[in-house]
């Protein structure tokens, strides 16, 4: 699928929720669409997973990860839900289940590389990083930790997010 047409599904779903500012509620915004949330103990190469079961969709996410990390787990988990749940059901079963884990990261399947899509344009929004950028007081300031900060992610997952919309601040 084309990043540009996930960049706007990912769009289009935080404004009809009225969740497009910063920092992202997406805890709010999955249990507002009817997706069921909940935290279990994963081991700790398994951050989260997504799930139909009965025709209803739940994300379970790592408790025991950071803040940061769970934020993105839970947005790259609703990705599965909004992007690939309707051409191919998912059921519990090890062979079938959606997870992401530490291979998720790496973008090698194709599924998991347009969750990460949908997941950064998700909680970092190209219009709000540019909003972000216009408000900041001083060029002093780091601008990926402070971007970061604001928007509550990673600054590894800011500085892919920055190149990737073509931003250049001689930290990539």
């Amino acid at each position: 699928m084309n990043v540009d047409i996930i960049e706007k599904q990912a769009e289009k779903i935080l404004k009809e929720n009225n969740c497009f500012a910063v920092p992202i509620n997406v805890e709010g915004l999955v249990v507002n669409i009817g997706v069921k949330l909940d935290k279990v103990e994963f081991d700790d190469d398994v951050s989260g997973l997504f799930v139909l079961k009965n025709n209803k969709p739940f994300i379970l996410y790592n408790a025991t990860q950071s803040r940061n990390r769970t934020r993105f787990t839970i947005a790259h988990e609703l990705g599965h839900y909004i992007l690939h749940s309707k051409d191919r059901p998912l059921f519990i079963d090890k062979k079938k289940v959606l997870y992401r884990d530490n291979n998720s990261s790496t973008g090698e399947v194709l599924m998991e590389r347009e969750a990460n899509a949908f997941a950064a344009s998700l909680l970092m929004p190209r219009n709000l990083i540019q909003n972000e950028l216009d408000k900041m007081v001083s060029q002093e300031e780091d601008v990926i930790q402070y971007l970061a900060d604001e928007f509550q992610v990673s600054t590894q997952a800011m500085s892919f997010r920055l190149s990737n919309l073509g931003y250049n601040f001689g930290m990539f």
